[in-house]
């Protein structure tokens, strides 16, 4: 089974700012992005995560990209 890392959290506002939403990978622990918006968040979690799914072979497998096919 694919477990999804790709994920995100509200980033606590200062007094100076808004409240901002991260884009991580839970896995790694890195940042992808920070948005203004929920939704703006959501939506490339969603469209890492699709991108990551069509990635596999019948087997459930990522393929390797090379250049050499085709």
């Amino acid at each position: 089974m694919l477990k999804k890392t790709i994920t995100w959290r509200t980033v606590p506002a200062s007094e100076a700012s808004q409240r901002r939403y991260e884009v991580y990978d839970s896995d790694t622990g890195s940042v992808i992005g920070v948005f203004d918006t929920q939704q703006a968040a959501e939506n490339e979690v969603e469209s890492m995560n699709r991108s990551d799914v069509e990635g596999l072979d019948e087997n459930r497998r990522k393929q390797d990209a090379d250049p050499g096919d085709g």
